[in-house]
């Protein structure tokens, strides 16, 4: 066991580790040249619940136990937020010298703010402005879903900061354990004082205590899931170190406290028409490229961005404990309210109404197609949906075209005041 990775590695059953999610799809560190428009103040203890709503929103479609939330959690991930944002950073590591350190890992720090067990799972994202934005995001990077996934979780701390000198900089923290393992710790008669850890077997015994609660396989997005976003942008360590932009990856785990060998059979993905999409990209535990996989996981990358507002249809076969098992379902990526338009070299010229929000897609023309730059007047107003994809309304009728250069894309905007509707007497 590495003891400057401090990863814990609990029996055969289930890996509690760390992971760090560099950026949010939405976040716009990554975009120069932006005129940043005025950030809300976040109410964070509101935003803290919704986040766990959210979460056990995801975990119940998914077919897994709810979170509850754990006070000493809790004040472990605020703690860790007050320190990214007063030291202006990321990540999930703390330096003593620094201020508002309570830790320098996740495991010390949630013993430091009282809970009994050192095991832990933590997911960080930086720079988003709502929860929704937070989860998403971190369910798009795979490693950072598969620890929102945890077969073995059963609680959370969510802490939830906001630089209140420049509010676009902000942290939202998760920190997961279990109930059991937190009860067993407690209890000092079960020490191994050879090798400082609770036996493996008492491990197995707490950690199987959701065996018959939560699904058998888990499967994300999980069947007539809707609202999934279409695409995966970033993560440390990165999956795809290649690619800047590709699609939302599709996962299945297995419970590992029911299954003992999983042999992959299939794993297909197909579009609304039925047509199979066959520019992917499979892991498991042997190709993971950062070893982050356990025997029981499965992840297929669609390496071009999915479609908005389209239904996919996934076909999963593989061989468990010698016997066939196979999974068919389907998902639907995000359905927008607003008129949805898809920007190319030709089609590039649209007319919207004043004060109407209309949705812009720029279709990436490679694996690093991002919008790089962007500057507007202050007569319109954007909001970034991802970094393939904006939000824009036009405060104002224009004279002439509105024109913007997007890194390489050109968009060019006509407005008009929409018809005011006439009631007959």
């Amino acid at each position: 066991m590495k003891n400057n990775l401090r990863t814990y590695i609990l029996g055969l059953l289930t890996l509690f580790s760390i992971y760090i999610y560099y950026l949010s799809e939405t976040n716009l560190k990554s975009l120069t040249n932006i005129i940043i428009k005025d950030v809300p103040l976040i109410k964070t203890q509101k935003e803290e619940q919704a986040a766990l709503n959210y979460l056990n929103k995801l975990r119940n479609g998914a077919g897994l136990v709810p979170f509850t939330s754990q006070n000493q959690l809790k004040i472990a991930a605020q703690n860790h937020g007050d320190y990214l944002i007063k030291n202006h950073t990321i990540g999930h590591f703390e330096d003593a010298n620094k201020s508002n350190f309570t830790g320098m890992y996740a495991s010390d720090r949630i013993v430091h703010a009282g809970y009994n067990t050192p095991l832990v799972i933590e997911d960080v994202s930086s720079n988003n402005q709502n929860y929704k934005e937070s989860v998403d995001g971190l369910f798009s990077a795979i490693y950072h879903r598969l620890a929102f996934l945890d077969f073995q979780g059963d609680e959370i701390g969510i802490g939830i900061r906001q630089n209140l000198n420049d509010k676009t900089k902000t942290a939202f923290v998760y920190d997961m354990s279990a109930k059991a393992l937190n009860k067993l710790y407690k209890e000092k008669n079960f020490k191994d004082p050879k090798k400082g850890f609770v036996p493996n077997e008492v491990l197995a015994k707490a950690l199987s205590m959701h065996k018959d609660d939560n699904a058998k396989v888990v499967t994300y997005p999980f069947k007539n899931q809707k609202d999934v976003p279409a695409a995966f942008f970033d993560e440390l360590p990165d999956p795809l170190p290649n690619h800047k932009v590709s699609g939302f990856p599709i996962s299945v785990s297995f419970n590992q406290t029911c299954f003992k060998s999983v042999k992959l059979l299939k794993f297909e993905l197909f579009n609304s028409e039925g047509k199979r999409i066959d520019d992917t990209l499979i892991y498991d535990q042997k190709s993971d490229p950062n070893q982050r996989f356990n025997k029981f996981d499965y992840v297929l990358f669609p390496l071009k961005r999915l479609d908005w507002n389209s239904q996919y249809q996934v076909k999963f076969v593989a061989m468990v404990d010698g016997k066939e098992v196979e999974k068919d379902w389907s998902f639907t990526t995000r359905t927008f309210k607003e008129p949805l338009h898809k920007v190319t070299a030709k089609q590039n010229r649209f007319t919207i109404h004043k004060n109407e929000s209309n949705i812009f897609y720029f279709p990436p023309s490679s694996k690093t197609d991002v919008l790089q730059s962007l500057m507007f007047p202050a007569n319109i107003d954007i909001t970034f949906i991802d970094k393939n994809t904006i939000k824009l309304t036009a405060l104002k009728e224009f004279d002439k075209p509105i024109i913007l250069n997007i890194g390489q894309h050109r968009l060019k905007i006509d407005t008009k005041t929409k018809p005011t509707a006439l009631t007959l007497l």
